[in-house]
């Protein structure tokens, strides 16, 4: 006959090892906050003196089907307050009347180029295709990169990401944030921007530069040409702006622009099953990043789910387990504080008080999404 200690000794492993897969994610959370996310907080953004010449630079947008869309971006982009620079808009086999508008803007004035697709070639991604086309057809050096569903939030959006370039800096990262919509979609949405762009800056601040965003980056088209383009990923859906940079960036060539004025607007997606067609496409991408960067990723990841698991089991079995709920609450703490500073300077509009429900939600969605997305052999965009 079992004795009471011996027929209690699985429930006891099973609570110790709960207890210890706590305690290991909070230390690590704990590292990722102060080692990496926190650096935003004393960032000093100092542009480069070296360019005060304001080199020519080539603004590039790639578009399909998009007439309203580019109606708006585009005045807002020859209204910049910058005095050498082109935009182009690659249009991409559209067959609704952009094409039309598009030629109409470009016979109203010099500064405006219009790229025309007809047809992608074979085992090629159109967007990767479209924009090489434009890449081509540019004439400066320095390329800005945004998408039609955006507007930048000034007339300084070219010269903030500018400022960030010399001899040694190649790449531009800055934020691109959704527009502020009623919803818990929504606020879902901007907090997973919101929590992507501060692994983005922070990693690149701490010399691990892994990821940029189409909707807003820029780098040198001597770079570009250089790795050869697109040619490792070519055939990928996805992949265009933060595999490149994956490829490209290194702690030297790598700079970020936290101003405001340097941000550009999205439009969000409005639905549950867009915004899932979305981040699977996103984070199928993710597998393909070099090891280092899957590497820590995954374990910020893992740790995030084993953190809110855990407690919730702790709390469930163990509700008197006080150092348990402490160190939960100290870890949490810590990071809402240091979360709330980063996002009141990137000006985002999220609550504090929702971002750790939005947290926990993110971290489920982002458990359940990425599974399917990792072991999806292809993600297409329909």
């Amino acid at each position: 006959m079992l004795t009471f200690s011996e027929s209690t000794l699985p429930l006891f492993n099973i609570l110790s090892g709960v207890l210890a897969a706590f305690v290991f994610s909070a230390v690590v959370l704990l590292f990722y906050n102060i080692f990496f996310f926190f650096r935003l907080l004393f960032f000093n953004q100092e542009g480069n003196a070296t360019n005060s010449l304001l080199p020519g630079v080539s603004v590039i947008v790639c578009a399909r089907n998009a007439l309203e869309q580019l109606q708006s971006l585009i005045p807002v982009i020859q209204n910049q307050d910058y005095p050498d620079f082109e935009l182009i808009i690659v249009d991409d086999r559209s067959d609704d009347p952009t094409y039309d508008f598009l030629l109409e803007r470009k016979a109203q004035g010099k500064g405006f180029k219009l790229v025309r697709i007809n047809f992608t070639p074979e085992h090629t991604n159109s967007k990767k295709y479209a924009l090489t086309m434009g890449i081509k057809s540019a004439s400066h050096e320095l390329l800005l990169f945004t998408d039609a569903d955006c507007v930048p939030v000034s007339d300084q959006w070219i010269k903030e990401m500018v400022s960030e370039f010399d001899h040694e800096k190649e790449i531009v990262l800055a934020y691109a944030p959704y527009q502020r919509l009623p919803g818990l979609l929504n606020h879902l949405i901007r907090f997973d921007t919101f929590y992507t762009a501060v692994q983005c800056f922070s990693f690149a601040l701490a010399g691990m530069p892994y990821m940029g965003v189409g909707r807003n980056l820029a780098y040198k088209q001597s770079l570009f040409f250089k790795l050869k383009g697109f040619y490792k990923h070519v055939n990928l859906t996805g992949g265009d702006d933060d595999l490149f940079v994956n490829r490209a960036a290194n702690p030297e060539n790598t700079a970020i622009s936290l101003k405001f004025e340097s941000q550009t607007v999205s439009e969000p997606k409005t639905t549950w099953k867009a915004w899932y067609k979305q981040k699977l496409r996103h984070w199928h991408i993710g597998k393909y990043y070099k090891f280092r960067d899957r590497f820590v990723l995954g374990l910020l990841h893992f740790c995030r789910i084993i953190n809110w698991i855990s407690f919730l089991l702790i709390v469930a079995w163990i509700p008197f387990n006080f150092i348990a709920i402490g160190l939960f609450l100290v870890e949490k703490t810590i990071w809402l504080v240091g979360m709330n500073k980063i996002k009141n300077s990137l000006n985002e509009k999220i609550s504090w008080w929702k971002m750790p429900f939005l947290d926990l939600i993110h971290t489920i969605l982002f458990f359940v999404i990425g599974l399917k997305a990792y072991f999806s052999r292809k993600i297409t965009w329909s």
